[in-house]
């Protein structure tokens, strides 16, 4: 009963890793694909893509 209990919390801890993973390799694509858009459109300033990337 005790190696199911523990196998169980096991498999819980390490789907929120990969989901955790998962929204990381999301933003990290998101900021990529505006620092592309950032630099195909010239000089921009900081603020501006800071509030880009944050959706303000």
């Amino acid at each position: 009963m005790n190696i199911m209990f523990r196998s169980l919390i096991w498999l819980i801890e390490f789907t929120i890793l990969v989901g955790l993973a998962g929204g990381l390799v999301d933003l990290t694509r998101t900021m990529g694909k505006e620092a592309i858009k950032a630099h195909k459109t010239g000089i921009v300033s900081l603020k501006q893509l800071n509030e880009s990337l944050v959706g303000k």
